[in-house]
């Protein structure tokens, strides 16, 4: 396990050697490539059960196809750029993490984001253990009561750049996300992404940083958005890995 360090860019959709060069020379020491599942395509649980029990009486076997994809890069980690994996998956109900929690390949990334495609999953995740990040957009419905439960419960929420390098109307809709997270919440737990796709789309830190402040964010939230904010996600990913531990501090005399 690696101590997180250095700037972070926590959504890069695609991977090569020219974005990892690219990362490199920007300056970065990590990202975390995203693979996205849209639970909408998640086959139905009561049809499974059927075939399940058809099989069972014919003798046959059902092999249950597992809906998350192996992640796009495994524990290839360059020595100047430390690579994760995260999964991001968008739901219509709690049911879905669950079905995705207990996919064998869910085990294989470093992250978990949810996209809630309504308000009532939004109220749901923001309780979740085992939610790292929230995305969400400018119709989510977020009240500052859930917001400072996320917090709370320490889950980030994300702005990614990229969408506002498109057109006009996707750099005002990025805008009006950002207000919308400074109404609700302060811009509390907010990290900046990019949701890069090829190098061209990659801006280095300090310029990430620079439009934190124009997206609201305070100098200081700015910074923390890909440095302190990243580390804090990865290193509640590896305790979930890691299971509940105990630790003994004993003070040692100096002499």
């Amino acid at each position: 396990m690696k101590t997180p360090y250095g700037y972070c860019d926590l959504r890069v959709e695609r991977v090569n050697d020219d974005i990892i060069d690219a990362y490199i020379k920007h300056g970065y020491a990590l990202i975390a490539v995203n693979t996205t599942v849209n639970c909408l395509l998640l086959g139905n649980g009561s049809s499974n059960k059927k075939k399940r029990k058809f099989a069972e009486c014919n003798d046959e076997t059902v092999e249950e196809k597992d809906w998350v994809p192996t992640p796009k890069l495994i524990n290839d980690n360059d020595s100047k750029l430390t690579i994760l994996n995260r999964l991001t998956i968008q739901i219509t109900n709690i049911g879905q993490l669950q079905k995705i929690m207990s996919s064998p390949n869910f085990k294989l990334y470093n992250i978990l984001a949810v996209e809630p495609l309504n308000d009532k999953v939004f109220q749901d995740i923001v309780t979740s253990p085992s939610v790292d990040i929230i995305t969400c957009n400018m119709k989510t419905s977020i009240t500052p009561k859930d917001y400072t439960i996320a917090v709370e419960k320490n889950i980030y929420f994300e702005i990614s750049y990229c969408p506002m390098l498109f057109s006009s109307s996707t750099r005002q809709d990025t805008f009006t996300l950002a207000h919308l997270l400074y109404i609700k919440g302060k811009s509390k737990n907010l990290i900046i992404t990019s949701g890069a796709a090829n190098k061209l789309d990659i801006r280095n830190p300090h310029d990430v940083m620079n439009l934190g402040i124009l997206l609201g964010l305070s100098r200081k939230q700015s910074t923390k958005s890909v440095t302190q904010g990243c580390y804090s996600i990865i290193l509640r990913s590896y305790g979930r890995k890691l299971g509940k531990s105990a630790i003994h501090l004993k003070p040692m005399n100096s002499s």
